[in-house]
């Protein structure tokens, strides 16, 4: 922890817990953290696949295993098995700021559950999404290059001019689907955050002309 602190008189309890990086909280709470894989063993029921914890950069985790998800705040919260404020104060302490707490009503405190229920919601989908997309498009490529290999050897095995052009002409056929293919698979292996929700939220439409023309979604 920081032995400085900033003082932020009305700052809002999200603002703290996003100066956190997630894989620092996760250590300070006790996980064992793969950075790469965002995937960890689940602290909270005890269990032991090192790969049911799920987090994002943004904040947002989850255990497929007990069921269990949100954001910063409500991992302290669960991790220490303390309230809302105390979690928030624990978030001010690693990043480095003090925390003062501004009363709110019940009515504001169920709009902001409410409003944060529906974007974690939101995000979780997307984030689904990518991971589909990502399989899908990695499963089609492989695919691809699983036929051409085949198609490759038929041609070096045909014995006549007639099977051998008709190998050609299905290579032919075949090469503009391996580069769509392989065009989708490095976006969305290299595109930035922000993108990648677009893209994820586009119809499928889109998505092929963001690929082929490189227009965003």
């Amino acid at each position: 922890m920081q032995a400085h602190s900033t003082i932020m008189p009305s700052v809002d309890a999200r603002q703290i817990a996003s100066r956190v990086p997630m894989v620092r909280l996760l250590a300070e709470l006790g996980f064992t953290v793969n950075d790469r894989t965002r995937r960890a063993r689940c602290l909270l029921h005890g269990g032991s696949n090192p790969s049911a914890f799920a987090w994002t950069d943004s904040g947002l985790w989850r255990c497929h295993s007990c069921g269990r998800g949100g954001d910063r705040i409500t991992l302290v919260s669960a991790a220490r098995q303390c309230s809302f404020r105390e979690a928030v104060e624990f978030l001010a302490a690693l990043a480095g700021v003090e925390f003062r707490a501004r009363r709110v009503s019940r009515q504001e405190f169920a709009r902001t559950r409410r409003r944060r229920e529906r974007a974690e919601h939101a995000a979780w989908r997307i984030s689904d999404e990518i991971g589909r997309l990502r399989r899908f498009y990695s499963d089609a490529l492989h695919r691809v290059e699983r036929l051409q290999l085949r198609i490759g050897n038929e041609l070096l095995r045909a014995s006549t001019a007639v099977t051998r052009e008709a190998a050609w002409e299905r290579l032919t056929q075949l090469a503009p689907v391996c580069t769509f293919f392989f065009a989708a698979w490095n976006f969305i292996c290299d595109a930035k955050p922000g993108a990648l929700a677009r893209f994820a939220l586009a119809s499928s439409a889109e998505r092929r002309r963001f690929i082929l023309e490189g227009v965003a979604p």
